[in-house]
């Protein structure tokens, strides 16, 4: 008799064949036995179809759709078909580390409260370089649920969610949030939980010219920001949690360099508010506000930084102007020399 899975994995792919089997594989070779993966093939025209027929496991399952869904039809397609109690994501072209369920299971199984689980990331460029990211290595559910608010810190394909979770919310994803599904879908699941990461990158996200991050950016970008509007509006108001989150989106969370010094002052005052307000709204006492503290002052000077280093050197001068962004972080003084000497040479060129 067949151990019923713990976890469901579930992956969608549309003419992915060039990058399907690999991350397939890396499923397969998964240090816990008891999951099935479940592939919904968007109608593709390529080898997708070849491929999955040739994958002799039992453990596979394979949906496909008369036509293309799309995205988040897709992905609402295969979760409906998936049996398990906790629900893995995997899109068709990033990798799992070999641990990778055994880990969140794990994690899952000893913190009840968690609705969610994610992990670090590698990222895999073009030219085969490997890098994490910029995210804070050490996290915890308040920092998560706080850098939720100005940045996705969690891939979609690092996600295990609890089924039983997602079916209270009523729906899984949304098609009025397609291409920042994934960041729709977290913000409904911290209504009803809490949502951890385990810091150590057990996915790796390949970047490459077919990313959907790359031909939708203009969507995402739309949609990311009218969900952080909705969010910031008891904290802002109607009108003006609209332009907070447009800042928010570009700046924090697409890293656009600020290029003057009335935008950067507004960038400022959001972050401020937002972080007041999110300390107030979480009871935070000093000890467990400091990491969010830290990593709002990491991102301002981040801010700041690019913004200098962009070919606008006076723009320095406005990150000493909010002490409350200042606490818990300091940037290094050879950081604010070599990003004056890049903002002045950028400068010069640009005359």
């Amino acid at each position: 008799m067949l151990t019923p899975p713990r976890v469901s994995v579930l992956m969608t792919t549309w003419n992915g064949a060039g990058l399907l089997r690999q991350s397939i594989d890396s499923v397969l070779a998964q240090t816990m036995p008891a999951f099935e993966l479940v592939v919904v093939d968007d109608a593709s025209t390529d080898a997708t179809a070849a491929i999955l027929a040739g994958i002799g496991d039992a453990r596979l399952r394979v949906l496909r759709s008369a036509s293309n869904l799309g995205v988040v039809a897709a992905r609402n397609f295969g979760f409906a078909a998936c049996d398990a109690p906790l629900v893995a994501m995997l899109d068709h072209d990033d990798l799992c580390a070999p641990d990778r369920l055994a880990q969140q299971v794990a994690r899952l199984d000893a913190e009840p409260a968690l609705v969610a689980v994610g992990s670090g990331q590698y990222n895999l460029h073009d030219d085969g370089s490997r890098r994490g990211t910029d995210h804070p290595a050490v996290t915890s559910p308040l920092l998560l649920r706080w850098m939720l608010h100005v940045d996705n810190p969690l891939a979609w394909s690092s996600l295990m969610l609890r089924r039983g979770a997602v079916l209270r919310l009523g729906a899984f994803v949304r098609p009025a949030y397609e291409y920042a599904d994934d960041f729709d879908l977290l913000h409904r699941l911290l209504q009803i939980g809490e949502i951890g990461r385990i810091d150590a990158p057990l996915v790796t996200y390949r970047f490459h010219a077919n990313n959907t991050s790359r031909h939708r950016a203009a969507a995402m970008t739309d949609h990311a920001a009218n969900l952080l509007g909705e969010v910031y509006r008891p904290w802002f108001g109607d009108d003006a949690a609209a332009a907070a989150a447009r800042l928010v989106i570009r700046h924090l969370c697409d890293r656009q360099p600020v290029t003057d010094g009335a935008t950067l002052a507004q960038l400022g005052t959001v972050m401020q508010r937002l972080l007041d307000c999110f300390c107030a709204a979480h009871a935070a006492d000093a000890d467990t506000a400091a990491p969010v503290h830290a990593h709002a002052a990491a991102m301002w000077w981040r801010v700041v930084r690019a913004a200098t280093r962009s070919g606008r050197p006076w723009l320095v001068t406005q990150y000493a102007g909010l002490a409350g962004l200042r606490r818990g972080f300091r940037p290094a003084a050879s950081d604010i020399a070599v990003s004056l000497g890049i903002g002045a040479a950028r400068a010069l060129l640009r005359r």
